[in-house]
């Protein structure tokens, strides 16, 4: 139990710009591999290459799929809406870092085994497809994921100061909506986190045309 609390208490600590600045350094070691690249394309890749594209690529689609489809619903209609704020300020700045992470490592592989000067038109659009994965992933860790943190806490706040925060689900914020701070904040959110979704979703559906490539190349089964 006690181990528990600790590594509660350690993540507690993280605040938002350690995941910015983990993002940044993602970014740099992603563009210091673009400006020197690899002068050998690998003729002979290695198991251990291929576990970590493959990986990479299918923890980051995985990890999409779940947090859209499973968990984000699950914790809305089962936790009140205050505990599933807090919750949600941590998974998203965890979750946009961690397919950041990935995207990069997927992208980065794919492009040290295939060179720009070998690209045919079906690895242009695979190249296309992995690199829209990493920039909606940049942008919502870097850029929306903070305003999403800071617009969600403040409206979750107000909501449990107003005796609203215990409601599971969707609640009915008409007489709290007059209120000009919470209207305010709660707009925020609603289009920080609209903008995010139309990012994951755009990264969803790149991933699923990456899929298709990487399943053609699995046939005949």
């Amino acid at each position: 139990m006690g181990t528990v609390n600790k590594i509660s208490s350690n993540f507690d600590a993280l605040r938002m710009h350690h995941f910015q600045f983990f993002a940044m350094v993602v970014m740099v070691c992603f563009v210091s591999f673009l400006l020197y690249p690899s002068r050998r394309r690998l003729e002979s890749p290695s198991v251990l290459y291929g576990m970590v594209h493959l990986g990479s690529f299918s923890a980051n689609f995985g990890a999409q799929l779940w947090v859209t489809l499973v968990a984000g619903l699950t914790m809305f209609y089962s936790l009140p809406r205050h505990m599933f704020g807090k919750v949600q300020s941590r998974l998203f700045p965890m979750f946009f870092l961690w397919s950041l992470v990935c995207s990069a490592m997927t992208l980065s592989t794919f492009l040290s085994q295939h060179p720009s000067d070998t690209w045919d038109n079906s690895q242009i659009k695979q190249v296309v497809a992995l690199s829209v994965c990493f920039v909606t992933a940049a942008l919502n860790s870097i850029v929306v994921s903070p305003l999403i943190v800071s617009a969600m806490l403040k409206t979750f706040k107000m909501e449990v100061d107003a005796g609203v925060g215990d409601v599971v689900g969707y609640a009915d914020m008409k007489e709290l909506k007059k209120n000009p701070q919470y209207y305010e904040s709660y707009r925020m959110f609603r289009r920080c986190h609209g903008a995010s979704a139309m990012l994951v979703v755009s990264s969803l559906i790149a991933n699923t045309v990456y899929l298709y490539f990487l399943t053609s190349l699995c046939l005949p089964l």
